[in-house]
């Protein structure tokens, strides 16, 4: 299903949500991995795509840095081990990091861990610092109709350039059983493969159209495939962050870094909050700042719902 919200021209407030993902891109064999841009699909508009079917229009998302720093919220998920889970979001973005590419160089993208942090919001604040959090929803999933979605990244971007100010990943737990364990036969949603894919999302990758890789839109239930990078996925990270780059190492986020959230009522004027349809507040922004929505949901199991997921709507059966 999608859905968006409130949008304007440069200089006006921005808020876009989308069930499964902000822009649904595909592309041919040879290279099936999209990029995620600026471009919003409305409900009288939608975004041209070229020949392999990813956007052709908008600016494609990056991050001006080679290395991004984020945090986990301190307060985890009550279904899981808090350490275990700490040690499971780290290696879905160490599974980003120094990627080699097909040349046998090295990407030039690479994250770093800080102490957890008590914000639990996800939300840009562009007058003030911020943090790129992960975060669990275990008592309201609020994001209407869309249940079974497994998690969601909001990216906030300029929407001129593409550069992306901020990110932050949200897991549905209010919904979901979502689980840390090798042994398959109890592994209901994997939270390494969920976020491993959620991750490619914060770094400006959208969905692939390979059904290996792990872009791909859905999540099979019990499977931990999506774990690990395909060569499309590599493709992806060594196209945006490529070696030798030259761009510099800055792990602070944009305004520098806070571990708090801005208080409520300051939050209306300050940030960006990932909300559901007509209820969010965009960041304005001169050079015009963009919130996208980004997410993966589970592979459905009926042949009816796979149809109905091959329009967008990415649903846990």
């Amino acid at each position: 299903m999608w859905r968006t919200a409130k949008h304007g021209k440069q200089g006006s407030t921005f808020a876009a949500f989308v069930a499964g993902a902000a822009i649904l891109a595909v592309a041919g064999d040879a290279s099936a991995f999209c990029r995620s841009t600026t471009c919003r699909a409305t409900s009288t508009k939608e975004c041209k795509t070229d020949q392999d079917n990813c956007p052709a229009e908008g600016e494609k998302l990056f991050w001006p840095t080679s290395c991004i720093s984020y945090a986990v919220n301190e307060l985890g998920t009550q279904d899981l081990d808090p350490v275990d889970t700490r040690d499971i979001i780290k290696k879905t973005f160490q599974a980003w990091t120094d990627v080699t590419c097909p040349d046998g160089k090295t990407a030039s993208m690479a994250f770093q861990e800080r102490d957890p942090v008590a914000c639990k919001r996800s939300e840009y604040n562009k007058e003030g610092r911020n943090v790129n959090v992960v975060l669990f929803q275990d008592d309201d999933w609020k994001y209407r109709g869309i249940d079974g979605t497994l998690a969601k990244t909001s990216v906030t971007y300029n929407d001129q350039t593409g550069e992306i100010y901020d990110a932050d990943i949200e897991v549905n737990t209010a919904n979901n059983t979502v689980t840390i364990t090798d042994d398959p036969r109890k592994v209901q949603y994997d939270l390494q493969a969920i976020l491993t894919h959620e991750v490619g999302h914060f770094i400006g990758i959208a969905h692939s159209s390979d059904p290996s890789a792990v872009m791909f839109a859905s999540y099979s239930p019990g499977s931990v495939a999506q774990r690990t990078l395909t060569p499309d996925d590599v493709k992806a990270v060594c196209a945006i962050y490529p070696p030798g780059s030259g761009v510099v190492c800055n792990v602070e986020p944009r305004g520098g870094f806070d571990p708090e959230c801005p208080d409520p009522a300051d939050a209306a004027a300050a940030c960006t909050v990932a909300s559901a349809p007509g209820e969010g507040n965009g960041a304005t922004k001169s050079a015009g700042a963009s919130l996208a929505v980004l997410g993966l949901g589970a592979l459905a199991t009926t042949l009816a719902r796979r149809r109905a997921s091959n329009r967008g709507s990415w649903r846990r059966p």
